[in-house]
């Protein structure tokens, strides 16, 4: 089942990654003079993706609370339904 917590999760740990390459290989794009246009445009995508990740865990979190919302206004209703039996 996919739930906000498994999202979560799954974003954080792409954003790990890209964490790590980050710091291991985009030091490498310093390197390639003469190619300032696709230095650029590769720093631009990868600084894409990694805003993208953080955006996907921002709406899990948001999501983790509308459905804790939902679940309570679920079980008040419940229990008034279970009340009404009685």
């Amino acid at each position: 089942m996919i739930t906000p917590g498994k999202l979560r999760m799954d974003a954080a740990k792409l954003d790990a990654l890209l964490e790590a390459f980050e710091h291991t290989y985009l030091r490498f794009l310093d390197l390639g003079a003469g190619e300032a246009v696709q230095r650029d445009r590769g720093a631009l995508a990868f600084y894409a993706i990694r805003d993208l990740a953080q955006k996907v865990i921002q709406d899990a979190d948001e999501l983790a609370g509308h459905m804790e919302v939902c679940d309570a206004v679920l079980a008040v209703r419940e229990a008034g339904r279970k009340g009404e039996l009685k």
